[in-house]
């Protein structure tokens, strides 16, 4: 979570909010679109571009068009979220905004989501991300040759070594334990430190919009890697994306919504505002500069025919500009840590709410420990909860999963294997996070009806809401039901290798893993909750 939200969490407190801070303390129009512009944007599209031109078929006009329906649904979503968000003043975020508009069943599986997926899986593949990048910086001064033939052969940094993975989960422990800890602890701590990042995260983005055009008036669409329009792939028909260029647009779209993740902390906005009626064109024009943005850069990137940056590697090199790739993949990186601090800031305070509401186990014994200005408790309850969960995730993506995309790029070994999980995981966990934000502007539009609960009115409410949940709804059922939809093909295909059949059951088996994590604790609490009752 960027600015905005590091700054919320560090003036609320139990009693009141930023809603009651004096005027000379709210922020001018161009700082609130500044602020949502750094709640956005982010290393996402570093990650995510390659997915969706892929999900367009190759085709750069589908994938432009993805982009920009996509980025309209997210501005769409955001508008709504501000009459949502009305309602309450809390670090809970969508869990709280489910339990408002919501039932209570609904509010429970929000709850479960953040706490037992979303917040420890995002200490599992953001700094694998990090990781990523930071090898591919690495390894440009460490791994790379030129041949006689003056062709660069790009490679990693790995340590080559038998357990590489091993090495990198202590990596990964490293990186959560440090941000939980200091972030977490003290969001002075936090701010200097995105102040810090803030400082070197546009220049990837700067080069990278840049990059692809100079790369293109040297070379041109070499091979034709690239289609302005649509290009069917008539031979490859065994996997729902694979089929038409549609299914695999909304299946991408999982993809963009995962750049965007983080938008949603800019519905309070207008409590921080000196004129709150201006919000509403804050966020309209701050998503869309991130829209733009992320726009050119797809593009940019879209010009090597691979769709990220990677693709820029070998020819850089061979210009004899390979620092200039080291050094972008690093502050890539860097970027990413940014993504990781912001969110360790935001984490134990939203858990501490929980605990506050007695949401989550034992929390009658904490509850009189509280204290969101420094959250040991929710710093405790996050170490608790993601350490098992990285592990066993890490195992899972090693020693059960493929390396899909990654295979042969030389990461070392189970690094691989691990990297194309967490894209798995990441593209999960965006799924589910929009889902309940869609269900949550859902419940708002039928308040709208009832009158049940009382919230600032927007006239621009009810089209907006509309808009995001038809455009989310379809891209959510069509990626959900794709992994279902290719499993069940296993049978009437007989040319599958193990490696397809491996990755189609593990697809489901996470998405199985997820509901359950997801649903599951709220039955087992209301058994045990009527047991006790019915022993009464």
């Amino acid at each position: 979570m960027k600015k905005f939200l590091q700054k919320k969490s560090k003036m609320n407190t139990v009693e009141g909010g930023i809603a009651d801070a004096p005027l000379k303390k709210k922020i001018s129009f161009f700082s609130a679109m500044f602020v949502v512009i750094g709640s956005s944007i982010g290393a996402g599209i570093f990650l995510k571009s390659k997915a969706v031109l892929d999900g367009s078929h190759g085709s750069l006009v589908l994938a432009i068009f993805t982009w920009l329906i996509a980025g309209f649904a997210v501005i769409a979503m955001a508008l709504s979220l501000i009459e949502i968000a009305s309602a309450r003043n809390d670090n809970l975020s969508l869990i709280g905004w489910c339990k408002t508009f919501n039932s209570r069943f609904m509010y429970k599986a929000s709850k479960n989501f953040m706490f037992y997926i979303y917040l420890p899986l995002t200490y599992f593949f953001m700094p694998l991300y990090f990781i990523l990048q930071l090898q591919d910086g690495i390894g440009v001064w460490t791994h790379t040759t030129i041949g006689e033939d003056g062709l660069a052969s790009l490679a990693p940094f790995s340590f080559g070594t038998s357990v590489d993975w091993l090495i990198w989960l202590l990596i990964v422990f490293a990186v959560m334990f440090y941000f939980v800890i200091v972030s977490g602890y003290s969001s002075r701590a936090g701010n200097i430190q995105n102040m810090g990042i803030t400082l070197v995260k546009f220049i990837p983005l700067l080069v990278a919009a840049l990059i692809g055009f100079v790369y293109i008036s040297m070379n041109g669409n070499v091979g034709g890697a690239i289609t302005p329009g649509f290009k069917p792939d008539s031979s490859n028909t065994n996997s729902l994306s694979a089929m038409t260029p549609g299914f695999g647009m909304f299946i991408a779209m999982a993809g963009i919504f995962f750049a965007y993740d983080g938008f949603y902390v800019t519905s309070g906005l207008q409590t921080e505002m000196e004129k709150p009626e201006k919000t509403p064109m804050a966020i309209l024009f701050g998503l869309s500069i991130v829209t733009v943005i992320y726009l050119v850069i797809a593009i940019s990137m879209s010009m090597n025919g691979s769709g990220d940056f990677y693709g820029f590697g070998n020819w850089l090199v061979e210009s004899g500009q390979g620092w200039l790739f080291g050094v972008i993949n690093i502050l890539i990186a860097i970027g990413i840590l940014g993504i990781i601090n912001g969110f360790a800031m935001w984490a134990p305070r939203f858990v501490e709410d929980l605990i506050k509401e007695g949401e989550l186990p034992f929390s009658s014994k904490f509850k009189n420990n509280l204290n969101p200005n420094r959250p040991k408790v929710g710093i405790l309850y996050s170490i608790v909860i993601a350490t098992p969960i990285v592990l066993i995730f890490t195992l899972m993506g090693v020693f059960g999963y493929i390396p899909g995309g990654y295979e042969g790029a030389g990461y070392g070994s189970g690094m691989e294997s691990l990297y194309n999980f967490a894209d798995l995981m990441a593209n999960w966990a965006a799924i589910f996070t929009f889902g309940f934000i869609v269900m949550s502007i859902y419940g708002c539009l039928r308040n709208r009806k009832t009158k049940l609960i009382k919230t600032d009115e927007k006239k621009y409410f009810k089209p907006m809401a509309i808009f995001s949940i038809v455009v989310m709804s379809i891209a959510l059922f069509i990626t959900s039901f794709a992994p279902i939809f290719d499993l069940m093909a296993i049978f009437y295909l007989k040319d599958l290798s193990s490696d397809e059949i491996i990755s189609r059951v593990m697809l489901v088996v996470v998405l199985i893993l997820f509901i359950l994590l997801t649903f599951l604790p709220t039955v087992i609490e209301d058994y045990i909750s009527k047991k006790k009752t019915h022993h009464r």
